[in-house]
């Protein structure tokens, strides 16, 4: 072998490599992908099945409409999770949960909430700002625009989801 077919021998092999890492790069890229749209299905799951249920269960027990009673909770410094000095909805909260939580077709979901509730904590508080800016942002406007609207939102919604995710632990 001479010099220079060594030399392009080396060129070919170099251009190799590039190639690989493109395509290792472009499978991790699509698998990254393909694990987001995974969680965004699975977060809408519960958001649609469980969460959105519950959060307007307990708005029609005050006979309010779901967005304007969040907005006045947010206002007002509310969570059903947490009591506050002179108002306490905990008790009725947990009744709400229990009903809830014994309805036949939210069983049916129990399954898939376990894993979240038990292992994946810490994964919703890490992913809160992805959850609030690209499902809630773009699948549930009116519920997105009712808290980052109102001072103070954010930091309500956030509270609301770590009281809610200790409660329901519970029944799980």
């Amino acid at each position: 072998m001479t010099l220079s077919s060594i030399e392009e021998k080396q060129k070919e092999l170099d251009l190799l490599k590039i190639s690989v890492e493109e395509l290792q790069g472009n499978i991790e890229a699509k698998r990254e992908v393909r694990k987001r749209e995974r969680e965004r299905k699975e977060v809408m799951v519960l958001a649609e099945n469980v969460i959105f249920p519950f959060l307007e269960e307990i708005a029609a027990g005050y006979n309010e409409p779901l967005i304007p009673g969040i907005r006045r909770l947010i206002k007002e410094k509310k969570n059903p999770f947490q009591p506050q000095k002179g108002w306490n909805r905990t008790r009725e909260t947990t009744s709400y949960l229990d009903a809830f939580f014994n309805a036949p077709h939210i069983k049916a979901f129990t399954p898939l909430m376990k894993p979240y509730i038990k292992y994946n904590m810490q994964w919703i508080y890490r992913e809160a700002k992805w959850i609030r800016e690209k499902i809630l942002k773009t699948e549930y406007p009116d519920f997105y625009n009712a808290i980052m609207e109102t001072e103070g939102g954010k930091e309500w919604l956030d509270e609301l989801i770590n009281g809610f995710m200790k409660t329901i632990r519970r029944y799980l």
